[in-house]
């Protein structure tokens, strides 16, 4: 009976086969996801253990159609839903290798469409044949899409470092180089800076200068916490930040809230809590249930000691 569900099924069009697999998967997934909610203990976590394997008990499926449907757009999904879901899987790497050749042939729209942030390859070769695909076809504009993906998901590769500085140079305007600054910002390399530095300079997007701006800020404010009592040098380098920070507020206004709020939060520190401020006021009890203020005992050393009970 299985054969014959299975020749049936391969009597289908490749497309409508690709969209049933895609609905039976969610179906499952969405009763896992219910069921999951409803258990507990044990029950939940064997629950929670067969949802993170549903995808590979899928792949297989996915990559018969693959097989059946090789230069097709549906056996193109196939390829790529497993890169994305059927990690640890055996069609996993046979998966990988067909979609590594195909980077050079598919049509560049439906690959740029295929790199979605959620996917996430860690394959060296797979991650260098996207960006030999990106410089072939530089004059394309979907290039760029291939290099914010590699970019933005390719973490610290070769293909990644070297998306990041293409992108930067040629399409310093494109969605991606905001997520990339954001990136640059929690990287202390001095490389990480320049990069920030060049993509403020070359920019004329107010969302990505915005988001350069902030990074550069975060990166001269966690420099404040390292200069001691160097009092003088502190300031000069916290005033940076406090500019680079109230530019990027500025150029965002209200189109990204996340950023602003980010943004406040950074300048808020560099205002009041940086080293070589004056500490904010305190108000409480002694343990002689006593009120007094912090500002009391100023000129003198104060150790604080936050404790608690529970």
């Amino acid at each position: 009976m299985r054969g014959q569900a299975r020749a049936q099924d391969e009597k289908e069009p490749p497309q409508k086969r690709y969209a049933a697999l895609q609905k039976d998967f969610l179906a499952q997934r969405n009763e896992l996801i219910t069921a999951i909610n409803k258990a507990k203990g044990d029950e939940q976590k064997q629950l929670l253990q067969k949802y993170t394997g549903l995808g590979r008990s899928f792949a297989e499926k996915f990559y018969q159609l693959a097989e059946d449907d090789p230069k097709g757009p549906a056996g193109m999904n196939a390829l790529f839903w497993i890169l994305q879901n059927g990690t640890g899987s055996a069609a996993h790497p046979k998966a990988l290798d067909r979609a590594t050749a195909l980077v050079e042939e598919m049509p560049l729209k439906d690959l740029a469409r295929q790199l979605s942030p959620a996917l996430r390859v860690g394959n060296a070769k797979f991650l260098e044949s996207v960006l030999s695909r990106a410089e072939k076809d530089e004059n394309d504009p979907k290039a760029g899409d291939l290099l914010g993906w590699l970019a933005t998901t390719g973490g610290t590769t070769s293909a990644a470092r070297k998306a990041t500085e293409r992108l930067v140079s040629k399409y310093p305007d494109h969605p991606a180089v905001e997520r990339v600054c954001l990136t640059l910002a929690n990287n202390r390399t001095a490389q990480a800076g320049d990069m920030l530095k060049l993509i403020l300079e070359k920019s004329t997007s107010p969302r990505v200068q915005a988001a350069a701006s902030l990074g550069l800020g975060k990166r001269l404010a966690a420099q404040t916490d390292t200069l001691g009592e160097k009092i003088e040098e502190a300031d000069k380098v916290a005033a940076a930040a406090e500019k680079l920070l109230t530019k990027a507020i500025d150029l965002v206004g209200n189109d990204n809230p996340t950023l602003k709020a980010d943004a406040e939060k950074e300048l808020k520190f560099l205002r009041t809590l940086r080293v070589g401020k004056v500490a904010p006021e305190i108000t409480a009890a002694d343990l002689d249930a006593k009120d007094f203020k912090l500002s009391d005992y100023r000129g003198k050393v104060v150790l604080l000691d936050f404790w608690g009970n529970w």
